[in-house]
């Protein structure tokens, strides 16, 4: 007795063949074997005892209602053919090339930011949604400490009078409280209200003077610098108490927009990433070969070459304070940088050329950077074993024919610190 079925069946004990059997005579079948109604016609035909309500009433599956007659397979066929797709795919799937490291480049604070996404599933859109955020964070940034601003935040504070208490935002706040944090733990070596120095000297906004600057203008600047001077109060408003102090976080807030960028990414799930902020650089997770993040230590000259390799990664920060990027020489041929002592009120004038610090946020190791070339390696290093325990650093001193390095005790290892290749 021939078996009835149901369009909606499982058709496979009645059309075992699958591939060139099926589809051949499918396609090169006269047209009215090929229309669905007069093929639904023929298998009904076929099967005449059907129960009421079984008729086929449109092949909607391949095998459904094409070739009633075919006689019936081996199911072992079946499935080797169906373990050979299957290997096929996954060997396909196997060769299928590995998710590339994303690149995202940008301007912000008078320098250029790069991001790098180790092997980033995301697409072109996510990666432009993500930048666009990045970019609106930096922006924020600088809305509140940027001084090349006039309707920021700390320009808001820095033409307020004496005594006059300002409201600043909470990221402000941490900023200027971890600043003035270092400015004690440093002796004042780094200290956020040398602006007015630095411009007397030639690095801020009122250009370079043809000359150093006479004793009188150094006296009147000093006067009015100081981070005793600065008070935050608690419930987060920041106040002076001589009229003319200005606050300038130039060394600092480069750090912090690094810290701001990483935040942001591991909030969206980012866990292997590295982000540079005109050179002070953090590391989180591994690189797309499964490594730790690789990063350059520049000779501090204008060759641009290396003068080691280090590792970066577990959200370590490393950032570098030099005299080989800003400087100019004045009328008697001396090299005046742009890292004033603010105990000296005049450019650094040691053989350091550079210094490296390794922290645990960039913010701290910015900040560091700077209060270590100001005090170099004899006062900075035992200042790190004794303050900053966690902290590592490598100073690079101009010798006769080159640079010597001189480093705290753990950075070779913290960092796997190796001399560049000679090329």
């Amino acid at each position: 007795m021939k078996r009835n079925f149901h369009a909606m069946e499982n058709p496979t004990g009645f059309f075992p063949y699958r591939g060139k059997k099926f589809s051949t005579p499918w396609k090169t079948s006269p047209r009215r074997v090929q229309d669905p109604r007069h093929l639904a016609w023929r298998v009904n035909q076929v099967c005449p005892d059907r129960p009421n309500g079984h008729n086929l009433i449109h092949p909607r599956h391949k095998a459904v209602g094409v070739f009633p007659r075919l006689r019936r397979g081996k199911p072992w066929k079946l499935k080797i053919e169906y373990w050979i797709l299957n290997i096929l795919f996954l060997a396909l799937s196997a060769c299928s090339p590995p998710p590339r490291d994303a690149l995202l480049t940008g301007q912000t604070m008078g320098t250029s930011y790069s991001i790098r996404l180790a092997a980033s599933p995301l697409g072109r859109g996510d990666l432009r949604r993500l930048q666009a955020d990045i970019d609106a964070a930096l922006a924020e940034v600088n809305r509140q400490m940027s001084t090349y601003l006039s309707d920021s935040e700390i320009s808001r504070f820095n033409r307020a009078e004496a005594d006059e208490p300002v409201a600043i935002s909470p990221d402000f706040q941490h900023v200027v409280r971890r600043a003035l944090e270092i400015a004690a733990a440093t002796g004042g070596a780094f200290d956020p209200t040398v602006g007015a120095l630095v411009n007397l000297w030639g690095f801020g906004p009122d250009g370079r003077p043809c000359a150093a600057p006479a004793a009188e203008p150094i006296a009147a600047a000093r006067a009015i610098t100081g981070w005793r001077h600065l008070l935050l109060t608690p419930d987060g408003q920041l106040a002076k108490d001589i009229p003319d102090l200005r606050l300038d976080l130039g060394a600092i807030a480069k750090g912090f927009g690094v810290d701001r960028v990483a935040e942001l990414l591991r909030a969206r799930g980012r866990e292997h990433f590295l982000v540079e902020i005109g050179g002070e650089t953090l590391g989180v997770g591994r690189n797309g070969q499964g490594e730790s993040w690789r990063v350059g230590v520049l000779k501090p000259d204008e060759s641009a070459d290396l003068q080691g390799i280090a590792r970066l990664t577990g959200g370590r920060a490393i950032a570098t304070s030099g005299d080989y990027r800003n400087f100019y020489r004045d009328e008697t041929g001396e090299l005046r940088a742009h890292i004033v002592d603010p105990r000296t009120a005049a450019p650094v004038g040691h053989a350091v050329a550079s210094v490296s610090v390794l922290a645990g946020d960039c913010l701290t190791a910015d900040a560091l950077a700077t209060a270590l070339f100001v005090l170099g390696p004899d006062e900075g290093l035992p200042l790190l074993a004794e303050r900053f325990p966690d902290v590592e650093a490598l100073f690079l001193v101009r010798t006769g024919d080159g640079f010597r390095e001189i480093a705290s005790p753990g950075f070779a290892a913290a960092l796997r610190y190796e001399p560049a290749p000679a090329l």
